[in-house]
């Protein structure tokens, strides 16, 4: 299994964190949620968050974790944090 978890976060101004359990475990997660956005289900939260939004990622180990951050980073998903983002625990 490569995720164990992952967690979808945006931190607005005025609401503040506002967090979501994306409930992807494993592929076969993954396929549904493209399937739900490729069909019209519903859209991706990039579209609501200006592009700017973050994950938290779980794995089993470190080892998974840093493959998964060198993938992103290699997409270029990888952003600094805002001014206004100071506690993401």
């Amino acid at each position: 299994m490569l995720v164990a978890e992952s967690f979808t976060s945006s931190n607005h101004r005025v609401y503040g964190k506002i967090t979501a359990d994306l409930d992807i475990r494993n592929r076969r997660d993954v396929e549904r949620y493209l399937h739900d956005i490729e069909s019209g289900k519903s859209f991706p939260l990039l579209t609501v968050t200006s592009g700017y939004h973050f994950h938290r990622i779980a794995a089993e180990d470190e080892q998974t974790l840093d493959e998964i951050e060198a993938m992103l980073k290699e997409k270029g998903y990888l952003a600094d944090l805002m001014p206004y983002e100071d506690d993401l625990s």
